[in-house]
């Protein structure tokens, strides 16, 4: 422990205040100004590392040189008897992480749109010097408590922050093909080893969004090896198809999902994100007791209801509403849901689970049900039924009333892929 000792002969170590995978932060006294600062101190091993001493000072450097009254201030940065040390600004309060999890109720839409706004306007900040934070989450946004009552949203942890500028040397400083941040936030382009840029922030947030305003990550899994790959393949679900009764404006769940795009380029900028956040804040304040009456009044259907319907995006209307993924295949399921590894395995081959049956180019019938297969046949949609496979008279009525083709369960993804391509095929032929 290094408490009671001194760093750089001008920090004094005074406790804890979080430990972590590369060193501890420490709450310390700078003497010379009788201020506490929290003092971040690299552990030993990693700082006898010369990469790691080299990517440490030059980003401690780029972040210190960054001003915004949402990010946290760095005031001091160096190395002192072989460790490496960053003093910043001291927070009161708590991380975002403490009010928003699976655990706890979903954020207020004002509060919601209140911090992701904050959020938002440090972000556009810092890409108008090409700084990406490529760890942005929970974890990393405080929530400062101020001596007057109030509260303010501070972006901390800069430490993987780079220049776009010098991507194809500060990119890869650990090894090619390791890429930086936290499973539930990290962008595709990210998960793929690309370069970061400031679009790769502008998800993360999306993701922060869909948390705040549900209690879940968009991607969340049993395993981060599922979440990466649903990064990469799946279309997090509509927050007003899956969470109807949250009263989430329409415009909204469309800004969150434009954020969540797996393109980068087709992603609203920090600033159009906080400019529509903005509007939301404003405009869920004013009419919070009117809809709360609506909701009384009207029941679901008023909480149907988009809270601010006079609010326009400040995106392209092509860009808010196109599909996550150009080509892919949508698959509406009937009568049942389909396990996550399967929703996955479909994914990485282009087919898309929908709630819509207008937009379906398939539909998989999860339950014996000749009726409900030929319903969907005579409206003209290719349909793959699932049947017990030791009742092959359930095969033949499931063929008899039109299904394409018959998948026997349980289910293997594979097996379930190649029957879709099938069908696919069998109508194209049809039509």
């Amino acid at each position: 422990m290094l408490i009671g000792t001194r760093v750089a002969s001008r920090y004094r170590l005074t406790g804890i205040l979080g430990l972590g995978g590369m060193g501890t932060v420490y709450r310390a006294v700078q003497e010379s100004l009788d201020r506490e600062v929290a003092l971040k101190v690299i552990h030993s091993e990693p700082s006898r590392d010369e990469t790691v001493r080299r990517r440490f000072l030059r980003e401690a450097r780029v972040a210190a040189s960054f001003r915004h009254p949402n990010a946290v201030e760095i005031y001091d940065f160096g190395e002192s008897n072989g460790m490496l040390f960053m003093a910043m600004e001291l927070l009161r309060g708590r991380p975002l992480r403490a009010f928003v999890d699976s655990c706890l109720p979903p954020l207020t839409v004002r509060r919601a749109c209140g911090i992701g706004r904050e959020i938002a306007d440090v972000l556009a900040a810092a890409a108008g010097i090409d700084l990406v934070h490529r760890d942005l989450k929970p974890e990393n946004v405080m929530m400062d408590a101020g001596s007057d009552g109030t509260e303010r949203v501070v972006v901390v942890d800069f430490g993987l922050a780079f220049r776009t500028e010098h991507t194809a040397e500060t990119g890869r400083i650990t090894s090619d093909g390791v890429s930086s941040g936290t499973p539930d936030y990290m962008s595709p382009e990210q998960i793929r080893g690309l370069p970061s840029t400031p679009a790769a922030d502008v998800y993360a947030l999306g993701g922060i969004m869909y948390e705040m305003l549900t209690a879940r990550a968009p991607f969340a899994s049993a395993t981060p090896a599922l979440t990466l790959t649903r990064h990469l393949f799946t279309a997090p679900p509509s927050i007003r198809d899956a969470h109807p009764q949250l009263e989430i404006p329409a415009e909204l769940d469309e800004l969150v999902l434009a954020m969540l795009y797996k393109k980068a380029s087709e992603r609203p900028s920090a600033v159009a994100v906080r400019d529509v956040l903005r509007r939301f804040e404003v405009e869920s304040s004013v009419h919070t007791n009117e809809l709360s009456e609506q909701v009384r009044s009207a029941g679901r259907a008023a909480r149907m209801v988009s809270i601010a319907p006079t609010v326009q995006l400040d995106l392209d209307e092509s860009l808010a509403r196109r599909s996550h993924v150009e080509g892919a295949r949508f698959v509406y399921v009937s009568s049942g849901t389909l396990d996550e590894d399967v929703v996955t395995s479909l994914a990485a081959h282009d087919y898309r689970v929908t709630s819509s049956l207008e937009a379906a180019h398939l539909v998989v019938v999860l339950t014996y049900d000749p009726v409900a297969v030929e319903k969907y046949v005579s409206q003209g949609h290719a349909v793959v039924a699932e049947v017990d496979a030791t009742h092959p008279d359930e095969i033949a009525a499931l063929l008899r009333a039109g299904a394409t083709d018959v998948l026997q369960r349980p289910i293997d993804p594979a097996a379930l892929v190649r029957r879709l391509d099938r069908a696919l095929r069998k109508a194209a032929r049809r039509g």
